[in-house]
């Protein structure tokens, strides 16, 4: 299983928080940088672990980054 750290710093401004997912994540060039997109892509991945850390700054865009996560956890773990 492949174990992403994130700093949940990096994910309060829209247009920095994917950049830096689709780095970190190693998200394909055709990512939309978007949660729609962001969703897509983490149901096709395959035995990742994500941590945030840093999270005293949860808030802002950060939380919706994890409830889409949260969501794509469950729709991998449906199938």
């Amino acid at each position: 299983m492949k174990e992403v750290t994130l700093d949940a710093g990096r994910l309060c401004q829209k247009e920095e928080a994917h950049a830096y997912l689709k780095e970190r994540l190693g998200l394909p060039d055709y990512y939309g940088a978007n949660l729609d997109a962001l969703y897509d892509c983490l149901t096709e991945l395959d035995g990742l672990r994500v941590i945030i850390y840093n999270r005293t700054d949860i808030g802002c865009y950060v939380s919706k980054i994890i409830e889409v996560m949260q969501d794509a956890d469950v729709e991998v773990e449906l199938r």
